[in-house]
C-alpha cells in the first residue's frame, strides 16, 4: 500500500483533500481526488507559495507506475522532476516492488535515461545496502552529494563517516604489516585500494559539507567552514603522503624480494667451525643462512657483523642459532635487528672493539602507537633471551631514529654478553 507514512523525503509529501483544487488548477492532467485509493496517490513538491510539481503513484502487482508528472511553472523541471522520479524508487523500494514504469511521456527521453530508464523502465534493488541508503535519503543526508539536511546534521554524518573511513583504510596497513604468513600481492594492493578510496571518500565527505553550510549557515560559518575543510583535505593528503606511501612502498619491496635491502654475504671459515655473517638482513637471507649451516654441520660459532634489516629475518635466524645451541660472537658492529639473531647463541661474547647498538622496532609509515604491542612483544623476547627487565625496558624506550650502544660493562652487567673477549 502507497503511504505517505512508510515513505517520505525532503519536501515531498503525499497530497491531501486540502490540496484537491490547487491539484485540478495547476495540474489539469492529474486524475480528480475523489478517484484516488490507498494504491493509487498523488505526491507534490512543496514551494513556497505552491506546489512546484506532482506525480501519480499507482502500485500495481509486480510494479509501480509513475505518471503523469506535472511541474508548476514557477519550478525548475529537470530537477523538480528528479526529485519526484527518485522519490518513486524509493516508494516501490519501501513496499518491496522491484520495478518503476513511467507513464509515457512523463519524462523527456534524454531525462529518463540520465536517470537509468530503458523503455520507462528500472529495476529497483531492494536489499539492505539500498535501504539504507533510502534512509541517508530521508534523513536529508545522501551518501555522494548534498542533501537537505540542516548543516548541524550534515556536520556530524558526514565528520563520522569520513573518520570511520580513514580509521578501516589506514587501519588495513597495520593489518597487513603485523597480519601472519608471508607478505602477499593482496597485503601491498589491499591497504593502497583501501587507503586510496578511504582517502577520496573521506575529501568528499568534507566538500560536502563546505556545500552544506554555503546552503544553511550563514557567511561566517560558511567561511569557517571551507577553512576548515582546506586544512582536513590537506590533512588528509599529508596522512596519506607521510603513512600510506612509505609502508606500502616498503611492502612492495619485501613482496618483491627485498633486493636493495639483502646485502648479506654468508662465509665459513677454513676449519668448518666459523660462520661469518655481514651485511643487512633481507627476506631471502635466512634461506642463505640456512643452507651454510646444513652445508656445514661442524660449524659451533657464528661471527655477526651488520646495521640490520628485516626482524623477521633476525628471529628466523635467531631460532637457527639458538636450536644448534652454537656460540655468537661480534668482532666490529652489530646494530638493530643484527643484536635479535646474535641473542640466539648459547654462549654469547664481544671483542674489546666490538660494539652492539639497540633501539625499538620501527616500520616505514608507522608511528610508536602502531609499533606499541610490538614493541611490547619485543621487550619480552629480549627478557626471554636471559637480558634484564632494566636493560630490555631501556632498548624498547629508544626511538627508533636513534642507535644505544651500551658499552661492554652494561652488556654484561644486561646479560647480554657472557664475557668481553681478551
Amino acid at each position: 500500500m502507497i503511504s505517505h507514512d512508510r515513505v517520505s523525503v525532503g519536501a515531498v509529501r503525499r497530497a491531501t483533500a486540502a490540496d484537491a483544487d490547487g491539484i485540478a488548477r495547476l495540474f489539469p492532467s492529474l486524475p480528480p481526488f475523489a478517484t484516488l485509493s490507498d494504491t493509487r496517490a498523488i505526491f507534490l513538491i512543496d514551494g513556497e507559495t505552491a506546489p512546484l510539481g506532482a506525480v501519480l503513484l499507482e502500485q500495481a502487482v509486480d510494479h509501480l507506475a509513475a505518471g503523469p508528472l506535472e511541474i508548476a511553472s514557477s519550478g525548475e523541471r529537470d530537477p523538480v522532476a528528479r526529485a519526484l522520479i527518485g522519490f518513486a524508487e524509493l516508494t516501490a523500494r519501501a513496499i518491496g516492488l522491484r520495478q518503476v514504469r513511467l507513464v509515457a511521456s512523463t519524462v523527456p527521453p534524454d531525462l529518463a535515461a540520465s536517470l537509468g530508464y530503458r523503455d520507462g523502465m528500472k529495476r529497483i534493488r531492494t536489499g539492505k545496502l539500498a535501504r539504507m541508503l533510502d534512509h541517508l535519503e530521508a534523513i536529508g543526508v545522501p551518501l555522494w552529494r548534498d542533501g537537505a539536511a540542516p548543516f548541524d546534521l550534515t556536520l556530524y554524518y558526514r565528520g563520522v563517516w569520513g573518520a570511520v573511513a580513514l580509521l578501516v583504510g589506514f587501519g588495513s596497513i597495520s593489518l597487513a604489516v603485523f597480519g601472519p604468513g608471508n607478505v602477499s600481492l593482496l597485503h601491498v594492493l589491499g591497504p593502497a585500494l583501501l587507503c586510496s578510496a578511504a582517502s577520496l571518500f573521506a575529501i568528499v565527505q568534507v566538500i560536502l559539507i563546505v556545500v552544506a553550510a554555503r546552503r544553511r549557515a550563514g557567511v561566517p560559518i560558511a567561511l569557517a567552514t571551507f577553512a576548515a575543510a582546506a586544512l582536513s583535505i590537506a590533512g588528509i593528503g599529508g596522512l596519506f603522503v607521510e603513512r600510506a606511501v612509505p609502508a606500502i612502498g616498503e611492502l612492495w619491496a619485501i613482496h618483491t624480494g627485498d633486493e636493495a635491502l639483502d646485502t648479506l654475504t654468508v662465509s665459513v671459515s677454513a676449519d668448518g667451525t666459523t660462520l661469518n655473517l655481514d651485511g643487512a638482513y633481507g627476506t631471502r637471507s635466512a634461506e642463505a643462512v640456512r643452507q651454510a649451516l646444513e652445508k656445514n654441520p661442524s660449524v659451533r660459532r657464528v661471527v655477526l657483523a651488520g646495521p640490520g634489516g628485516r626482524l623477521g629475518t633476525a628471529f628466523e635466524i635467531n631460532r637457527m642459532i639458538r636450536n644448534r645451541r652454537l656460540a655468537t660472537r661480534v668482532d666490529t658492529g652489530c646494530a638493530s635487528a643484527c643484536t635479535i639473531a646474535f641473542l640466539g647463541g648459547a654462549d654469547r661474547s664481544i671483542s674489546p672493539s666490538g660494539r652492539l647498538g639497540f633501539h625499538q622496532g620501527s616500520f616505514p609509515g608507522m608511528g610508536s602507537n602502531d609499533m606499541h604491542e610490538s614493541n611490547r612483544d619485543m621487550r619480552r623476547f629480549l627478557v626471554a633471551s636471559g637480558v634484564t627487565p632494566e636493560f630490555a625496558q631501556r632498548v624498547t624506550e629508544t626511538p627508533p631514529d636513534e642507535i644505544w650502544t651500551p658499552t661492554p660493562q652494561e652488556l654484561v652487567a644486561g646479560r647480554v654478553v657472557q664475557r668481553v673477549n681478551r
